[in-house]
Formats: structure tokens, sequence, C-alpha cells
């Protein structure tokens, strides 16, 4: 039996291309529900097997892409200020 798991997601929409291009590879189901009113995040919802370790694989790696491009971004902000 399948237990289908849905996760939000808040994506920079810099780092969409890379989270496309999994849950392509995936076969993933998603769905955009919006933006912030900036346009700098890209909210979106994905449904996944919770007992498919590709998936959840996927996951775990969308969730690093999001982090890694946040603290990039931080790094960014930091050299501007000094």
């Amino acid at each position: 039996m399948k237990t289908i798991k849905v996760k939000e997601l808040e994506v920079p929409t810099g780092a969409m291309p890379e989270v496309v291009d999994i849950l392509i590879d995936n076969e993933m189901d998603n769905s955009l529900t919006g933006t912030d009113d900036d346009h700098d995040f890209i909210y979106l919802e994905v449904s996944y097997d919770k007992d498919d370790d590709d998936q959840k694989a996927a996951i775990h790696e969308i969730e690093d892409i999001i982090a890694n491009y946040e603290d990039d971004d931080d790094d960014d902000e930091d050299e501007k200020g000094d």
C-alpha cells in the first residue's frame, strides 16, 4: 500500500531549474501554489510515496538545494555589507 505525503516547499526562484529537473527525473506530482510578494520564492506542493526511497531521496536533495541557495544568498548579502 502506498503512503502518499505532501510536502510544501518555498523555493527561491533562482533554484527552480534544479528543483524542476529533480521533479521530472523522479516523476513526482507537484503543483505551484503561488509566489511571495517580491517574486523571490515560488511555493510548491510535492506529492511523493513515503515508502519510495528514490522519491524520499529526491525530496532531501531538493531541500539541500534550497538550503544551499539560501546560504549562498546570505553570503552575497554579507559581502555587499562589507
